[in-house]
């Protein structure tokens, strides 16, 4: 009867786990695209607001357009135990969600029990789908040209609230080329579902974003 009742408890525990890091996948895809949107595809786009005359002669000639382009994206495949990662770095997360709703989740989520026991693991990262003009690159399988980049992005464990509406997450993003990598920004990040996906909530600004069909 113990044998049974043990067998009963592995297979709920599995289960559950197997629960999280599906949510966590799904959570990692919608928002590898969504930060790159915002931060990085945005950015492109926006035009200068003051011109030279051959400026302005290029953008007639020349827009940009998204459909063009081909944006490559090194994702790292090791997910850091999130709670390792700030005993290294407490001032990431220093709340400035400022005493909102988003400030006591993000509080919350960080005192919780999942929080403190995420463990390292790694997830399939050629499974993720990105969205055009992104694509997957592997640095040791593909030459980059004369003063072409890349971006880069890795991520902590994901720690979800319990009813997997809100999430924190430490992104890491850089840029690279050919012999040199340079990292913009370290950061944990408020995740929220909405409407069934996972968007990183933005600490203390708001960036507009560009739908892509």
């Amino acid at each position: 009867m113990k044998g049974i009742l043990l067998t009963f408890i592995l297979i709920s525990l599995v289960s559950c786990n197997n629960k999280y890091e599906k949510e966590e996948f799904k959570a990692l895809e919608d928002i590898t695209n969504n930060y790159l949107l915002k931060n990085h595809l945005n950015k492109m786009i926006e035009k200068p607001q003051i011109f030279s005359e051959n400026e302005i002669e290029e953008i007639y000639e020349n827009p940009l357009n998204v459909d063009t382009l081909d944006l490559k994206v090194y994702l790292s495949d090791a997910l850091l135990p999130i709670s390792q990662v700030k005993e290294d770095n407490e001032w990431m997360f220093d709340d400035n969600y400022f005493g909102t709703k988003d400030s006591t989740i993000f509080h919350s989520i960080v005192n919780s029990r999942d929080f403190k026991t995420l463990k390292y693991r790694e997830f399939e990262k050629s499974k993720i789908q990105f969205i055009k003009p992104y694509r997957q690159f592997e640095k040791s399988n593909e030459k980059l040209k004369e003063n072409e980049e890349y971006s880069l992005l890795s991520f902590s464990r994901i720690c979800f609230d319990e009813k997997r509406e809100n999430g924190i997450v430490v992104i890491e993003y850089g840029q690279g080329s050919k012999g040199y990598t340079s990292y913009g920004n370290h950061m944990a990040f408020l995740i929220k579902k909405i409407n069934e996906k996972w968007e990183y909530i933005p600490r203390n600004r708001n960036i507009e974003t560009i739908e892509i069909n």
